[in-house]
């Protein structure tokens, strides 16, 4: 099977775990760890989904979905001097950490942060509006 197959492959299993009405916005090309194991970062208008496949001859999902509405708190850190890491905390519904390179993990956490900071988005709860 080549990668572009693999990718194929991917992107049908993927659109089996979309909502309807939910639309990919964002997406990383390389896995980043989480729970000591690899996913891809992937947000729609209305998840966070971490998602890889599982299995070497019978490919499984493996998923995490937060809703975005359910994220009350995001934290970034940087580590090290020479191969400098990064890591995201996200606070909502379930607390969970995403970390990886610089490059990787940085646009997740801007693309996150613009999402939850709209003043316009009717999804996301407010500490305030309670």
């Amino acid at each position: 099977m080549n990668i572009t197959n693999c990718y194929t492959y991917e992107s049908l299993a993927l659109k089996e775990i979309l909502l309807p009405q939910e639309n990919i916005m964002f997406r990383t090309k390389t896995k980043l760890k989480c729970t000591h194991k690899k996913y891809n970062i992937i947000i729609t208008n209305l998840r966070i989904l971490l998602y890889s496949e599982r299995g070497r001859f019978f490919k499984s999902p493996d998923v995490i979905s937060e809703r975005l509405e359910s994220i009350y708190g995001i934290e970034y850190n940087e580590k090290g001097i020479l191969f400098k890491m990064s890591k995201i905390r996200i606070q909502g519904g379930t607390k969970f950490e995403i970390s990886g390179p610089i490059t990787e993990v940085k646009p997740v956490f801007n693309f996150i942060q613009s999402i939850v900071n709209r003043s316009d988005n009717g999804l996301i709860r407010r500490l305030d509006d309670s």
